[in-house]
């Protein structure tokens, strides 16, 4: 029985030796001493515990505040880990209040002589910053890093805010080993729970009650309580061609349904979109601000003398617009400094720059409306709150059409938005805050046109001339990337990734004029570009227009596939063969189709004479392809490197020696 007792004690004891502490300050050597994830094992970086705790404090003086205290211990494989110990922590504020946070406090674990050893977190490391006018934020890098570091830090906000909680965010980039939350709402609050619908991982969560103390005579009030406590939560998984990752991140969002105050009515908060999209018209002041002109009015009239269609009235606003006023860089839906103080001093937020282009459409004739939408790094929205949009833009009708405008982007011409606010759908306000989803993402297609005339040196390289012409949100792209970019630095980035090339005599034209085709023209010379193997020259006439490899690699797909806009992708290649040679082989012909008219890939080869004639495009015909096309995906995107890998074979033509001697008997 002794040895029984002594057993199970071992037993007892070891098992808690193994059990993980979370405590603060308690992290072991055996967790900085672990040199890879055990499940994951390309992680650079894992959030060995997450606790997050929010709860209403009741104060006599000041009255309710929202709390949420912070815990994090995370840990660093190697180097491209340390970003995780960076950290920036947001502080909201409005004209009157603000978020505060405090008690940061944080340490950096290493192992040293094979001790175990921390470094303190410095109030002189903790940096203080204002983000914009809605927002600050305290800053720091956890010290003394290295690769295995285990950094711990923790923190509490304080919010007056009291009807706005922050979403739960249950997933991140990097594995979780252990999580616990826990949110305590008193009863005047009628908050909802939401899932993000879009994530593949569903976690659990607890829902109790218990007592609200507010430390009065009177304590019957309740307060529901919700719990999670999850291990070994999967990081998100990187794929290619996303809109934005974390719209896909299990977590909770919270809906504010009413309040119900002690001894007040019960106020009720939004329930549908038409609601919502409703509240901020009215909250917004859009009725008002709408109906101004004095400020304008001359100037517009001046725009517009001689404009005799309603397409010329909106281009010569729209532009008149983009050069009057700039965007400061803030986003929101309502005129931050009012739509008058934006014209006059030439600078505004989104809400500012794009009810103002509203009013002056309005006041041409022009039926144009506010259109409310969710940036992509703001999400999806999916549940009917307030927090579901942040920006703003103009919808003009035409007929059954809507046309799109966003005058914060000097790049974009009628009809495109920034890659920020194409996000979905958006919700249309017309009169009276009547509203209806309109679809953001464009349904026109964009293209890119490629012209190449190739010819190969007597040396053997490649000398040639490129046509490339660029279409619409094609065009806005190259626009956004190189504008402003001088013409040695252009041209360094042009050679990039084309092999022992050396360009000349670039010339382009319309890389200001905005909505009209770009187009650059300029020689080339390659020397890398023919291979050439006994009497045999291999060369592929695409180059460096050639899909090299596949973007889809990976066996299966969690998201959709987010290509951005609809795009034709065509190229044109005229090459001349070389004098004393002849085609041995060319590529085959080739027509594939996906999902019939989703998508398509074309590959023309023809001879004439001396001269082969290359017509190779590919069509995506869709936006966004769900996770059930990926296969066929891939597929194509197979077929196409497979074909754009292909070589012309031209041989030697051999001489007829027999035909000259011949000749030479007769004489």
């Amino acid at each position: 029985m002794r040895l029984k007792f002594y057993l199970i004690a071992f037993l007892l004891v070891g098992g808690a030796m193994q059990a993980q502490n979370y405590k603060f300050g308690k992290v072991s050597k055996e967790e900085v001493e672990e040199t890879e994830h055990p499940t994951n094992k390309d992680a650079d970086a894992a959030i060995l515990y997450k606790k997050q705790y929010s709860f209403y404090d009741y104060n006599s003086t000041t009255g309710l505040s929202l709390v949420t205290r912070y815990h994090y211990r995370i840990k660093l494989y190697n180097e491209d880990g340390f970003d995780w110990a960076t950290v920036q922590l947001d502080e909201y504020k409005s004209s009157n209040d603000e978020e505060k946070i405090y008690g940061v406090k944080g340490y950096t674990y290493n192992i040293l002589d094979g001790k175990l050893v921390d470094e303190k977190l410095r109030k002189d490391e903790i940096f203080d910053e204002e983000i914009s006018k809605y927002r600050d934020a305290i800053k720091f890098t956890m010290p003394s890093l290295q690769a295995g570091s285990v950094v711990e830090y923790e923190y509490e906000k304080r919010s007056p805010f009291l009807t706005s909680l922050d979403d739960t965010e249950l997933q991140a980039t990097i594995p979780i080993k252990m999580m616990e939350v826990k949110v305590e709402i008193p009863e005047f609050f009628g908050f909802v729970s939401h899932y993000n619908q879009l994530a593949s991982l569903f976690i659990p969560i607890d829902k109790t009650s218990e007592p609200f103390n507010m430390h009065t005579q009177n304590n019957d009030y309740l307060q529901t309580v919700y719990t999670i406590t999850k291990e070994n939560i999967p990081a998100l998984k990187e794929e290619v061609y996303v809109d934005y990752l974390y719209n896909y991140a299990a977590r909770i969002k919270w809906e504010l349904q009413y309040t119900k105050f002690p001894n007040q009515p019960m106020d009720y908060f939004s329930h549908s979109w038409e609601d919502v999209s409703k509240s901020i018209y009215d909250d917004g002041g859009y009725a008002t601000e709408l109906r101004r002109s004095n400020f304008f009015k001359d100037d517009v009239d001046a725009i517009l003398d001689g404009a005799s269609s309603a397409e010329e009235k909106l281009v010569r606003i729209y532009n008149f617009i983009k050069s009057k006023v700039a965007w400061n860089d803030y986003i929101g839906y309502t005129a931050e400094n009012g739509i008058k103080k934006a014209y006059k001093e030439g600078s505004g937020n989104t809400g500012d720059i794009n009810l103002l282009l509203i009013a002056m459409l309005r006041y041409a004739g022009l039926e144009s409306h506010p259109v409310l939408l969710s940036t992509k790094s703001n999400g999806v929205p999916v549940f009917p709150t307030r927090s579901g949009f942040n920006y703003v833009i103009a919808g003009v009708q035409f007929g059954e059409q809507t046309l799109l405008l966003d005058a914060t982007d000097k790049n974009a011409a009628p009809g495109e938005l920034p890659e920020r606010a194409r996000n979905w759908q958006g919700r249309i306000i017309k009169d009276e805050g009547k509203s209806d989803w309109v679809y953001l993402l464009p349904t026109y297609k964009s293209k890119e046109l490629n012209y190449m005339n190739l010819q190969i040196t007597e040396d053997l390289k490649l000398k040639g001339k490129y046509t490339g012409i660029y279409e619409k949100l094609v065009a806005k792209n190259f626009r956004d990337k190189y504008k402003g970019i001088n013409e040695e630095s252009y041209l360094e980035l042009l050679q990039e990734g084309k092999g022992d090339i050396l360009i000349s005599e670039l010339t382009k034209e319309n890389e200001d004029a905005i909505g009209q085709n770009v187009k650059e023209v300029y020689q080339f010379e390659i020397n890398n570009g023919v291979e050439a193997i006994g009497d045999k020259l291999y060369v592929n006439p695409l180059l460096f227009l050639s899909e090299k490899e596949n973007p889809f690699k990976a066996e299966e797909r969690t998201y959709p596939i987010y290509l951005n806009y609809p795009v034709e992708y065509a190229s044109t290649i005229n090459f001349m063969i070389p004098k004393g040679y002849k085609i041995e082989s060319l590529p085959e012909s080739a027509m594939v189709n996906m999902n019939e008219e989703d998508a398509k890939f074309k590959y023309l080869i023809t001879q004439s004479s001396n001269f082969l004639r290359l017509e190779t495009s590919i069509d995506l015909n869709k936006s966004v392809f769900s996770a059930n096309d990926y296969e066929h995906l891939k597929n194509f995107f197979d077929e196409i490197v497979s074909k754009h890998s292909e070589a012309i074979v031209l041989s030697k033509i051999e001489e007829d020696n027999g035909s000259t001697e011949l000749t030479e008997g007769r004489r």
